[in-house]
């Protein structure tokens, strides 16, 4: 028979009415927080008028939350979208509880065949930056670990351009800490507007 005892601790969490408010309040604050993201690239797209494919404007920001990416509950922006199977062009901006804030450049299919030349060239402009490189193998993966992701600092040249070439998909990542919860509207604006000038867009 499945054991569905309680630990001493798992029935404080349950029988804990101020923990699960909370809760609540930290997920009506997260959406706000991403709403004010939304905004705040929306009022640089309309500054900048960057030229992005076909499609990745024709749908406002999208924001979604789940309970369990490896068992804690996220939050997601996506903004600018596109997402069909032929193509991916997306700026996801995430809140992992327990974790870490990311913003995230999604190239696949027909968009990462787009910009991947130029971006084979542009090693440098990432390592100013900071920013990690997805080095794993799916796509949909958001953790720091070393299998998935690498500083764009530890790749040299000619390897780089060796290897973004022969890639699949492209994802160009920066991470905040929880901490820096408010500063995130204004990191992703930086970010979209490093995007705009990696893809000369």
């Amino acid at each position: 028979m499945p054991d569905y005892s309680l630990t001493d601790q798992e029935l404080h969490y349950l029988t804990d009415t101020d923990f699960l408010r909370t809760k609540v309040m930290i997920y009506q604050k997260t959406d706000q927080l991403l709403s004010a993201t939304q905004q705040r690239i929306g009022e640089y797209l309309q500054e900048k008028s960057p030229t992005f494919p076909e499609g990745v404007l024709s749908r406002g920001g999208k924001i979604s939350r789940g309970e369990s990416y490896r068992d804690l509950p996220y939050h997601v922006l996506d903004f600018p979208r596109k997402f069909t199977r032929e193509d991916v062009f997306a700026l996801r901006t995430m809140a992992w509880w327990g974790h870490h804030l990311s913003i995230t450049l999604h190239l696949e299919g027909t968009s990462f065949k787009r910009y991947q030349a130029q971006i084979a060239r542009q090693l440098p402009q990432l390592q100013a930056w900071n920013w990690k490189v997805c080095v794993g193998d799916d796509p949909w993966q958001y953790h720091q670990e070393e299998s998935y992701y690498q500083p764009a600092r530890r790749f040299t040249e000619k390897p780089w351009a060796d290897w973004m070439l022969n890639r699949s998909f492209c994802k160009l990542s920066t991470f905040l800490p929880l901490k820096d919860w408010e500063q995130l509207p204004d990191n992703a604006v930086v970010f979209l507007d490093r995007v705009v000038q990696l893809l000369k867009l």
